[in-house]
């Protein structure tokens, strides 16, 4: 039954209400509502006389620490008197609550692979669930559709969001989502939001029946045909909560990868405050996912949303964080359930949203590598099992465009599928991701494994493998050094240390290999200083490099720092070796390298406070090797006179772990 007013009478639906007919009051559906076909409008509004006379502001709240306005939880329909009388409250962006957790019948099942319970079985006589018949007549739970008038009055800010993601696609227009989609995205729900709020007296109702029209297009699914451009599948796609979650994932995300500076969100009132946009895009991402997971919604641009909220959630809380590794399962689950590890020649698809799904699993193969590598856990997406296939080497406007555009880009590709112009603005990136990222799990296959029995064998032959694919790559992607594209130095870089990995496992495990591990090591500090030295010259830093300085540059560091103070210092287990040293170069190498860290990572942001821990740590055994004195010891050091002597300090060194410890979260 409906809630009580104040006055003790029952409430009535809002249709019955309007319509001035007698309310029987059930819930969630009333059933004169039924039986005039009204299910869908059915909802007993919390306060059904509040009327605002003008748009709703939203409310802010001040964070008394720092002094910055942060979004409230709450948001507040107020009129411009703001009297009690005249507002009304509902809490949306907190943590949602579905009151209905049985099986829904119109969850579909998704991919059914050879081994499934279908697989005897044709695709007529047993396949996915139809859900198309019963999205109508599926009642939708007014609190959520309440919650979700609420993620849409965000979209007043709409301008905002779409600045902020114009500035990250002027530094990196990206590979998996690129530029023509987002601009579709905020075309399609500019005039969506324009229409159903625009002269209107009560933008609160209209927001109301906004919201049902969502739930009932996250409920459709979304038909295609070959010849069906962006637009039309924008269109259809666009007015979905994905969509939303993807919007807020990508604004969020974005905040990282744009220069503070530039961002333009300096001031403090309402959300023009960086983090105040960081929480509120944080929360409504998450709020349209869990809409998505309650209606058992599989589609496409579910995956997208996934992939972007993982990404934004690394830059939040860190790659170690453990909601960033959930929702790397989530990703999982919805690109195996969908098929795009195992494509199949489908003539509705459109050739656009092809390429879209090859790119889709190419960046949740790529993701899951970085987090599997990062954590050191075994991989969720193995190459194995699945049929990754490579994505064209085209840009983004040649695949969104006419046939006749299309068709000739696609005469400028060889036979694999590269551009034979040479090009790197198109999608090498794509391309390479995959590449890096097969060679990255043959690493992981090595390093992971608890067999010493022919270790050495393996990491010469994996390194052996990762040699190869490197090399199987256009000359053009092939660096040297007088290629000045930061793109080419980062993914050579990316080769190299899969191999310094193999290396330093055989290193940890078995005690061999001690000099190709500082060599390897030496060669990947020489070219990141070699692609910043460049980048500073040409009055710019790409964000690539600064995360190759935290990323790769920090362990390998490590490794020459280690061994730098081990040769200073007499110790019982030093070895003789045929490899000469080269102490001086080390000795200025990594005193550039700390300079450099100290300049481009930024504060308060990622794992700032790691990765100048590492700084310290790198600084001090520079100065234990240079300086004679004994050196006072920071709080990061072991506490009391566990480094006093060198030979402590050394074992300390030896027994910090670089990977866990010091590698930042990636970025996509």
């Amino acid at each position: 039954m409906s809630a009580p007013r104040r006055n003790g009478q029952l409430s009535s639906c809002e249709p019955c209400r309007k319509s001035k007919l007698r309310c029987d009051h059930s819930a969630p559906v009333c059933n004169r509502c039924v039986r005039r076909g009204r299910s869908d409008l059915c909802v007993y509004h919390p306060a059904p006389l509040t009327r605002p006379r003008e748009g709703p502001r939203f409310k802010a709240t001040k964070n008394d620490a720092n002094g910055i306005l942060v979004p409230a939880r709450t948001l507040t329909w107020e009129s411009v008197s703001g009297s009690p009388a005249s507002s009304s409250s509902v809490s949306v962006l907190g943590s949602a609550q579905f009151p209905n957790p049985t099986k829904l019948p119109f969850s579909g099942t998704g991919f059914l692979g050879p081994t499934s319970y279908s697989g005897t079985f044709s695709d007529n006589e047993l396949g996915p669930v139809d859900r198309s018949s019963l999205t109508q007549s599926t009642p939708i739970d007014p609190q959520q559709v309440a919650r979700g008038a609420q993620v849409l009055f965000l979209l007043e800010n709409l301008a905002l969001y779409e600045e902020v993601i114009e500035k990250r696609f002027s530094i990196s227009p990206g590979w998996v989502l690129g530029p023509p989609l987002m601009r579709e995205l905020f075309k399609v729900l500019g005039n969506v939001y324009r229409n159903a709020t625009q002269d209107s007296t009560n933008k609160y109702a209209r927001l109301m029946d906004l919201s049902r029209v969502f739930f009932r297009n996250t409920l459709t699914p979304i038909e295609t045909h070959s010849s069906m451009v962006l637009s039309d599948y924008f269109a259809l796609a666009g007015p979905r909560w994905e969509m939303i979650s993807l919007l807020f994932a990508f604004t969020g995300t974005s905040t990282y990868q744009v220069p503070p500076h530039s961002l333009g969100l300096e001031q403090t009132d309402d959300i023009t405050s960086k983090e105040g946009l960081r929480q509120i895009c944080s929360q409504a991402s998450e709020t349209c996912l869990q809409f998505c997971n309650h209606l058992g919604t599989l589609s496409d641009p579910l995956a997208w949303a996934m992939m972007q909220h993982t990404v934004f959630l690394s830059c939040m809380h860190g790659s170690s964080d453990h909601r960033t590794w959930q929702m790397l399962g989530e990703i999982t689950t919805t690109v195996f359930a969908l098929g795009l590890h195992q494509p199949v020649v489908d003539t509705k698809t459109p050739f656009f949203l092809t390429e879209i799904r090859k790119r889709t699993m190419v960046g949740a193969y790529a993701i899951d590598k970085e987090l599997a590598t990062f954590l050191g856990r075994p991989p969720r997406i193995c190459w194995r099992y699945c049929n990754i296939q490579y994505p064209l080497d085209l840009n983004y406007d040649e695949i969104v465009a006419e046939p006749e555009v299309r068709d000739a880009a696609l005469q400028r590709l060889d036979s694999t599928g590269w551009n034979i112009d040479g090009r790197l603005d198109k999608g090498a990136r794509a391309r390479g991701s995959l590449i890096a990222s097969i060679d990255q799990e043959n690493a992981l296959e090595v390093s992971l494994s608890n067999q010493l029995d022919g270790l050495e064998e393996r990491v010469q032959n994996s390194c052996k493998k990762s040699d190869e694919l490197r090399r199987s790559l256009p000359l053009y992607i092939q660096w040297t050094e007088d290629k000045a594209n930061p793109y080419v130095a980062s993914l050579h870089l990316e080769f190299l240390y899969h191999e310094f990995l193999l290396l330093q496992t055989l290193f940890k495990r078995t005690g061999k290999g001690n000099d190709a591990l500082i060599t390897k090591a030496s060669e990947i500090i020489t070219i990141i200083l070699h692609m910043v030295s460049m980048e500073t010259r040409a009055g710019h830093v790409h964000p690539s490099i600064i995360w190759d300085l935290c990323y790769i540059g920090l362990p390998s560091a490590g490794v020459l720092c280690t061994e730098l103070l081990r040769r200073s210092q007499p110790h019982p287990n030093l070895l003789p070796s045929a490899t000469p040293f080269p102490r001086s170069d080390i000795i200025q190498k990594l005193s550039v390298f700390v300079a450099q860290l100290k300049t481009f990572v930024r504060q308060q942001e990622g794992d700032y406070e790691i990765c100048i821990k590492g700084q310290q740590i790198i600084s001090q055994a520079l100065d234990r090797v240079l300086s004679p004195a004994p050196l006072v010891v920071a709080d990061s050091m072991p506490a009391s006179n566990g480094v006093e002597e060198d030979v402590d300090f050394m074992a300390f060194l030896e027994n910090f772990d670089w990977e866990q410890e010091m590698r930042l979260t990636f970025g996509c």
